[in-house]
C-alpha cells in the first residue's frame, strides 16, 4: 500500500513528531510505501521506503496564513489519487484520518480567553476554521484520539460521531522503558555524579517546551514555597527548550545555583533514570508522552488533571492535581511526595511493568491497513 502522511512541520523534539516517525516506522517496516507531506523536516532521513515532498513556508506570512497555505497545498495533492490512505498528523482537512495530537481548539481557548478577545483573533479564527472542517460533520474523516477527553470535548463542542473516533494506546518508545538492574542504578549514578547530585539530594525533573503550556512557571514557584530546609537538598533538572526568562525567574525565585539547564536532548530516559520526581503542572497538554516515558523509568510523577495521560499517573500513585488549578495545592502536594519518594518509586514501577505504553504506532497501522 501506499500512504500519504501530512505533517506541518518536523523537528525531532516534540510528541507529535516522534509519534509521526514511528508511524512512518511501522508502515514502512511492513514494506508499505509512505510520502510525507510537510514544509520542513528537522531531522534524520527518514527510513528507507520513504519519501519527501516539500511545501517551504514563507517567513513573509504569519503561522497561520503559511498553515492555510499548506492545508491548500494538501487539498491539491489528494487529487492526485496516487496513494491508498491519507493522514493529517497536523490539523488539516481532507484526509482519511485526522491523528489529534492537539486539544480541542474550541473548548480549551474558550476556557483561557473571553469571547471578545477571541472574536478579534486572527490566528485563533484561521485554527478553528480547519479544526471544524477535520472533526465537524459532515466530515467524514475518522479521528485517531490519544486521550479520552479529546473525544468528549469533539462531541461536545461539534457533535463529531462516536463512530469516527477512536482511542490510541500511548506510543512510548520501548527504549525509554526502566533497563534491568544493574544497568539502570549505574545509568542513576553516572548523571548524578557528572551533574553533582549526592546521594541525599532530590532530584526534581521538569521537562518543558513551552514554559505556560508545560507550567513550567508554576512548578518554579511550587519549589521556590518549600520550606528552605528542605529546598537546601533540592536539585533542579530541566530539559527543553528554554527561554531566558527561566533563568531569570530561577534567579528570582532564588533556584539558581541548584538548577541545571540541559536544553533539548534525546538521552530523556536517563535524566529520568537520575531524578527522583518528575514534576509536571501542565495548562494545556492534550496527553502528555513525557508523563508515560517517567512512569515506564520508575520516576513518581506530579502533574494536573488536564493532561491526557494524568489518569494513567491517577492510576500508579495518584498523585495528580485536581481542577480547579491552585498553586498552594501544588506546593502542598509537592511538599507531601518529597519524604514519601521511595514509597511512590515502588508503587511506579509495580504499575509500569503491567501497562502497555509502546504499541500506538502498531495500533494506528493495523487500523490504517483494514482502510
Amino acid at each position: 500500500m501506499k500512504f500519504l502522511l501530512a505533517i506541518y512541520k518536523y523537528n525531532p523534539f516534540g510528541g507529535l513528531q516522534r509519534d509521526t516517525l514511528r508511524l512512518i516506522q511501522e508502515l514502512a517496516g511492513r514494506g508499505h510505501g509512505v510520502v510525507v507531506f510537510t514544509t520542513a523536516w528537522d531531522g534524520p532521513e527518514p527510513p528507507a521506503g520513504t519519501s519527501l515532498e516539500l511545501v517551504p513556508a514563507s517567513k513573509l506570512r504569519s503561522n497561520h496564513a503559511n498553515m492555510a497555505k499548506f492545508a491548500a497545498a494538501f487539498r491539491a495533492r489528494l487529487e492526485r489519487h496516487d496513494f491508498d490512505v491519507s493522514v493529517a498528523m497536523s490539523r488539516i482537512p481532507g484526509a482519511d484520518f485526522y491523528f489529534a495530537a492537539d486539544v480541542c481548539m474550541k473548548v480549551y481557548w474558550s476556557k483561557i480567553h473571553s469571547a471578545f478577545a477571541l472574536r478579534f483573533n486572527p490566528r485563533y479564527a484561521a485554527f478553528l476554521r480547519q479544526e471544524q472542517a477535520v472533526v465537524a460533520p459532515p466530515s467524514r474523516t475518522r479521528i485517531a484520539c490519544i486521550a479520552r477527553a479529546q473525544m468528549d470535548d469533539y462531541a461536545a463542542a461539534y457533535g463529531t460521531e462516536p463512530d469516527r473516533m477512536f482511542l490510541l494506546p500511548p506510543g512510548m518508545d520501548p527504549a525509554c522503558r526502566r533497563p534491568p538492574e544493574p544497568e539502570a542504578e549505574a545509568i542513576r549514578a553516572g548523571i548524578r555524579s557528572s551533574n553533582q547530585a549526592l546521594p541525599e539530594h532530590t532530584v526534581i525533573l521538569i521537562v518543558s517546551n513551552s514554559i505556560y503550556n508545560k507550567g513550567t512557571d508554576r512548578a518554579i514557584t511550587a519549589v521556590a514555597a518549600l520550606p528552605d530546609e528542605r529546598k537546601k537538598k533540592l536539585r533542579l533538572w530541566f530539559v527543553g527548550r528554554l527561554p531566558d526568562e527561566i533563568r531569570t525567574s530561577l534567579a528570582e525565585a532564588g533556584l539558581a545555583e541548584q538548577s541545571i539547564l540541559f536544553g533539548q536532548t534525546d538521552g530523556v530516559r536517563d535524566h529520568m533514570l537520575g531524578a527522583d520526581l518528575f514534576l509536571h503542572p501542565a495548562r494545556n497538554e492534550s496527553a502528555g508522552s513525557a508523563l508515560i516515558e517517567a512512569l515506564a523509568a520508575g520516576l513518581p510523577v506530579l502533574t494536573t488533571d488536564i493532561c491526557g495521560f494524568a489518569p494513567y499517573v491517577q492510576k500508579a500513585t495518584g498523585t495528580v492535581l485536581e481542577s480547579p488549578f491552585r498553586q498552594d495545592k501544588l506546593a502542598e502536594m509537592l511538599s507531601d511526595m518529597i519524604p514519601r519518594l521511595d514509597e511512590l518509586k515502588r508503587r511506579t514501577l509495580e504499575y509500569a511493568v503491567k501497562e502497555d505504553f509502546c504499541s500506538r504506532a502498531k495500533v494506528f497501522a493495523d487500523i490504517l491497513e483494514k482502510r
